[in-house]
């Protein structure tokens, strides 16, 4: 079974061979009949030996290698430009100062996002900091006055709740109206007791020897008086100035027991009051109010006692791991504010990246402009280099390092060198064509006035080839994406004989052979009028500058 499938796969290569050899062959064929019928232009050359430099010849615009065009990117919305100190064709030095916009917002911004940070650094400095006694001993503090506000809620609460008792309520007000009565008699009596009795005897003693002492005296005032009489005045003085004392005595203890009497009545009657009080409370119940706020005041001086547990708890454990990561992200999210107000600051104003020379301003003081309005453009005149414009069909044979042969049209007859500084591997579609713009150094050219946007021509060297086999690209025929050449016949009258060949680096005149032809060999080259315009562009096209496609 093996051998029959072998057999049939020998059969079936050999079959697709035959029919592509007979394509080639037809294909050969009326390519070689159609140039014969429509030669204009025949001649045989013999294939040469020799060094072939391949080249490629492209546009270029001289460029400044440090070049930048200056905006206020850091701008959100609008600003007015506050001033441009620079001028086109102005030298500067890095760091000099170009343009500014008013920088008071970005200030304040600033400062307001120094302030957050301290107060989040600060938390976390908390945070991290060991309790002290101080600490400990309030917290403990809090935890005693949160158990006695509890406790003092509770029997609030108790004595809302408790049923009171109304006969020992009614006998209270009984008592109070029993002591206020036995107070009044005591106030009354204090009129008519002994002391007040003594009191006026006193008087009225006192009142007699006053008398008795205004009579003596006036009648020792008109001589009138015995030796008696005379000496009865001292004595009447003195009894006189001992009653005195003891009217005053009396007085004194009758306002006191007087006073005393009265405080009892009052005292009394406040006893009263209140036992009165307290039996119409009684009597009228607990208001729904005053025991819905007790029951509040419970709850909460339990979430108090609570909380203040927590943090005596919270000052054992040490600082919550959650909460010391949520401390560090937010001074993490404060620094990095801090560091977007620097830069918006810093922002605000323009100034030189390097030393080179202003080529253009673009705007003027007092203009409104964005983060995207082109202020200046500065550029680096001493490093200079030329960006060429190469396209995608040609991009392939430039490689980094390749020299290069450079002419400007405002500078006729000069020649300069440099290298191809780097390939980009992504271009810009213009035209419909995919173009790469490719940095060239430009070497020997310091003494020129060379002005950036300057033209160049530019010879980018693609390959060399030592001791190449090579024959007149107009030799060269392209059919059917294959290469070959027509060699001279072997019959004199027949026509040339289609040869496939493999080509590699051209310099546009000659191609080098790397397959298909040695040494000796002769090609025809045809010309006719319709192709002798388009054979070399296909050749071009297909890409043999820098090797085989």
């Amino acid at each position: 079974m093996k051998s029959r499938i072998f057999r049939f796969t020998i059969i079936a290569i050999v079959v697709c061979a035959l029919v592509a050899g007979g394509v080639w062959l037809y294909q050969t064929r009326t390519a070689a009949q159609s140039a014969t019928s429509t030669t204009d232009y025949t001649q045989v050359v013999s294939v040469q030996q020799g060094d072939l430099n391949a080249s490629i010849s492209v546009v270029g615009e001289l460029d400044a290698a440090q070049q930048q065009d200056m905006v206020f990117d850091r701008l959100s919305g609008t600003a007015t430009l506050l001033t441009l100190a620079v001028q086109a064709g102005n030298t500067v030095q890095a760091g000099d100062v170009l343009a500014t916009v008013d920088t008071s917002a970005y200030r304040q911004a600033l400062d307001q996002a120094q302030s957050a940070l301290q107060e989040a650094q600060q938390t976390l400095d908390d945070l991290q900091v060991p309790p002290t006694d101080q600490d400990i001993a309030q917290a403990d503090l809090a935890i005693a006055k949160a158990k006695l506000d509890l406790e003092q809620a509770q029997a609030d609460l108790t004595d809302l709740e408790a049923a009171p008792d109304l006969t020992d309520l009614q006998n209270a007000v009984h008592n109070a109206q029993d002591s206020l009565d036995l107070a009044k008699l005591q106030e009354d009596l204090e009129g008519h007791d002994s002391m007040a009795s003594s009191l006026r005897d006193l008087q009225y003693a006192l009142d007699w020897h006053t008398r008795e002492l205004s009579q003596l005296q006036d009648l020792v005032a008109h001589g009138q008086a015995n030796l008696e009489q005379t000496e009865q005045v001292t004595t009447e003085q003195e009894t006189l100035s001992e009653l005195q004392v003891q009217v005053a005595q009396a007085q004194a203890q009758l306002q006191l027991s007087q006073q005393a009497a009265a405080a009892e009545v009052a005292t009394a009657q406040v006893a009263l009051a209140d036992a009165q009080g307290a039996l119409a409370e009684a009597q009228a119940g607990s208001d729904a109010l005053d025991l819905a706020k007790a029951q509040v005041a419970v709850q909460e001086a339990k979430v108090a006692l609570q909380a203040a547990q927590d943090d005596r708890a919270a000052l054992d454990e040490g600082p919550d791991a959650v909460d010391l990561a949520a401390a560090q992200a937010d001074v993490d999210k404060r620094q990095l504010a801090v560091t977007e107000a620097e830069a918006d600051l810093a922002g605000a104003t323009l100034v030189a990246p390097f030393d080179g020379t202003v080529l253009q301003t673009s705007a003027e003081p007092g203009d409104r402009i964005t983060a995207s309005s082109d202020i200046l453009t500065v550029a680096n005149l001493n490093d200079l280099r030329v960006i060429a414009s190469i396209d995608e069909t040609t991009i392939r044979q430039v490689e980094a390092g390749q020299t290069t042969s450079i002419t400007f049209d405002a500078f006729p007859g000069q020649t300069f060198h440099g290298q191809v500084l780097s390939v980009p591997l992504q271009g810009t579609l213009q035209g419909g064509v995919m173009v790469y713009q490719v940095p060239i150094s430009l070497e020997g050219a310091g003494s020129l006035p060379l002005l950036v946007g300057m033209t160049a021509n530019v010879d980018i060297q693609t390959g060399q080839a030592q001791n190449a086999l090579l024959v007149p690209t107009i030799a060269l025929q392209n059919v059917g994406g294959l290469y070959q050449v027509l060699v001279p016949s072997a019959d004199p009258e027949g026509s040339p004989v289609a040869v496939p060949v493999e080509v590699g680096l051209s310099n546009g005149t000659y191609t080098q052979i790397t397959k298909g032809l040695v040494p000796g060999d002769q090609v025809v080259v045809q010309l006719s009028s319709s192709n002798s315009n388009n054979r070399f562009d296909n050749f071009r096209g297909a890409g043999f500058f820098g090797g085989p496609r």
